[in-house]
C-alpha cells in the first residue's frame, strides 16, 4: 500500500507537466483545409455535401419540351411547350406555359370500337375535339441538389423539383382545364444549359363526340433549359 501510494501522487502532475508543454509548441495553420462555397476542400467529391448546382436566383429561363400524354382518353396527345420564367431565387421557378400545337394519335381503343355494327348498320365511333394550343402558367420548387455517376470518373450535377401546373385548353369552340403535380430532375450541363424531365400527374378536360368530360391524366415531359 505504501509503494502504490507515491505513484498514484506522481501520474497527475506527469499529465499535467504534457500538456503545458503541448500548448508551447506553435500550432501549423498551413495544415487546416481549404474552404470553398462553405465546404472544405477535402469533403467536396464526398456524396454526404452537396452544394448548390448552379446559382439560379434572379436570372430568366427558358424552358422547352415535349409532353406526351399517357392518360386514359381514346387518343393521345403529344405537345411541343415554350416556357419563358423567372427564377425568384435558387430553390423557386415561376413560368408561363404556351403549347402553339398540339398532335393528335388514336389509340387501338378506336379501331375496336369502330369494328362494332349497330341494330340499324350504323357504327360506334370516338370523335374529338382536337386540341389546338394551350395557355398556363408553372411553379416550381427545387429543395434538394444531388450528383450522379457518369462512370467511375465524372459526375453531372442535378436538382430535384416538385412542380405544380395549370392551363386552358383551346379546342375548336371549345376550351377545357388542366391542372397536375410533377416530380422531376434537371440535369446541368454547364452553367447556361440544362437537361429536365419530370412526370406529372392530374386531370383534364376533353371533348369526345361533342361532350366534355374530365379524366385523370398522365403526363411526361422531356426537355431543354437555358438560364439566362
Amino acid at each position: 500500500m505504501r509503494s502504490v501510494l507515491p505513484v498514484v501522487l506522481i501520474v497527475p502532475f506527469l499529465f499535467l507537466a504534457q500538456g503545458a508543454a503541448a500548448a508551447d509548441v506553435p500550432v501549423d495553420k498551413a495544415l487546416r483545409a481549404e474552404v470553398s462555397d462553405e465546404v472544405p476542400n477535402v469533403f467536396r467529391d464526398m456524396g454526404v455535401v452537396q452544394r448548390r448546382a448552379m446559382v439560379k436566383g434572379g436570372r430568366f429561363l427558358l424552358s422547352t419540351f415535349g409532353s406526351f400524354d399517357f392518360s386514359d382518353g381514346p387518343y393521345t396527345n403529344y405537345s411541343m411547350s415554350v416556357n419563358p420564367g423567372y427564377a425568384i431565387s435558387d430553390f423557386f421557378e415561376i413560368y408561363l406555359s404556351f403549347a402553339p400545337a398540339y398532335f393528335v394519335q388514336p389509340r387501338s381503343i378506336v379501331d375496336y370500337v369502330g369494328q362494332y355494327e349497330l341494330a340499324g348498320g350504323e357504327h360506334i365511333e370516338l370523335v374529338p375535339s382536337k386540341p389546338l394550343r394551350h395557355v398556363g402558367a408553372e411553379f416550381l420548387w427545387a429543395p434538394a441538389y444531388g450528383k450522379d455517376s457518369l462512370g467511375i470518373r465524372n459526375v453531372i450535377r442535378s436538382d430535384t423539383f416538385f412542380k405544380g401546373s395549370l392551363a386552358k385548353i383551346s379546342f375548336a369552340g371549345e376550351s377545357g382545364w388542366r391542372y397536375a403535380a410533377g416530380i422531376g430532375k434537371t440535369y446541368f450541363i454547364n452553367k447556361m444549359f440544362g437537361f429536365r424531365v419530370c412526370v406529372n400527374f392530374g386531370r383534364v378536360q376533353d371533348i369526345v363526340n361533342g361532350e366534355k368530360s374530365t379524366r385523370s391524366m398522365t403526363l411526361l415531359e422531356t426537355g431543354l433549359m437555358l438560364y439566362l
